[in-house]
């Protein structure tokens, strides 16, 4: 490839080690990609500025930090309008990397996606549509999956961490997610929602929605659903009613990939989904979160071009 590269450095991620990763491995990334440019921001608007550069010219541009900011890059680039100009690929500085599993390549560790050599494949986008707590419109997009119920309070809780939390976050990644995971649904309470999807229109408790492009949710846990970057679909996920005994259940079992159906779990795919509530629920959307009333998500297909591993 003989398009112009860039690498978008989070220098906050991962509670600051993020940067530390990055000054490690920097030197051999620029070996292995002369003439790659750098450019240090953790500000979605200083995203979207760069890429309003680019529309003369296709690119290459590469995340390296979180799972945060690959979603950022991914919104400012279809927000942008830029997305037939643009082939996106990732470094794995956060504390999860959900994006980039399963694992393929490394350097010193670090998970990546930087093959410029090989040809890039295309990758359905989820869109989001909600309403905030303010009676607000707003828009999103994401690449990994979004979630509603106790993975996105969980969440919601690590973006958002106590003494103890901050302290896990920055020496204990994996451990910090459990420790969310179980002391959120310790303190979970069952929302009741509208939920439409393949054509029903079902009012549930929600104790956990995962709506998802690819099978990874947070740290280990994981599904088994059989969901492809570019199949044309999201694979939907609800578990109803359950008390907090099952909802940890149901984590430690997505630890191992397993998702049990029963009466209190759905698995299906979608290519529309919406969800209305009386009062603000918690959505989350490539580990970000905010607080809406209602969301109408749906598919876009082949949206965006992304690197191989």
């Amino acid at each position: 490839m003989s398009q112009p590269i860039y690498i978008i450095v989070n220098p906050h991620c991962h509670q600051g080690h993020g940067w530390k990763r990055w000054q490690l491995i920097k030197d051999e990334i620029l070996n292995r990609l002369p003439g790659t440019k750098e450019i240090v921001t953790d500000k979605k608007e200083d995203i979207e500025s760069f890429l309003k550069t680019l529309t003369t010219q296709e690119a290459i541009v590469i995340s390296a930090g979180g799972d945060g900011g690959v979603h950022y890059l991914v919104n400012a680039v279809l927000k942008t309008k830029i997305a037939d100009k643009i082939i996106i690929g990732a470094i794995g500085l956060g504390s999860s990397n959900d994006f980039l599993k399963p694992f393929k390549t490394y350097i010193r560790k670090i998970p990546v996606r930087i093959d410029i050599g090989s040809p890039w494949k295309y990758q359905d986008i989820g869109k989001a549509n909600f309403i905030d707590e303010n009676n607000k419109p707003g828009e999103k997009y994401f690449i990994i999956n979004s979630s509603f119920g106790a993975t996105a309070e969980g969440n919601w809780n690590f973006n958002n961490p106590g003494s103890i939390l901050r302290w896990l976050k920055k020496y204990y990644a994996s451990l910090a997610i459990t420790y969310t995971g179980i002391s959120t649904i310790l303190s979970f309470k069952n929302k009741i929602c509208t939920l439409n999807y393949n054509g029903e229109t079902r009012v549930l408790p929600v104790s956990n929605i995962n709506i998802i492009k690819k099978p990874f949710v947070s740290g280990s846990l994981h599904y088994q659903q059989n969901i492809l970057p570019n199949d044309g679909q999201l694979g939907l996920n609800i578990c109803t009613g359950m008390n907090k005994k099952e909802l940890l259940k149901t984590m430690f079992d997505l630890e191992k990939g397993k998702f049990i159906l029963g009466e209190k779990k759905i698995s299906t795919f979608i290519k529309y989904f919406s969800l209305l509530s009386d009062s603000p629920v918690v959505f989350e959307c490539d580990c970000e979160t905010e607080k809406v009333t209602r969301v109408d998500i749906s598919i876009l297909p082949k949206a965006i071009r992304i690197l191989k591993a």
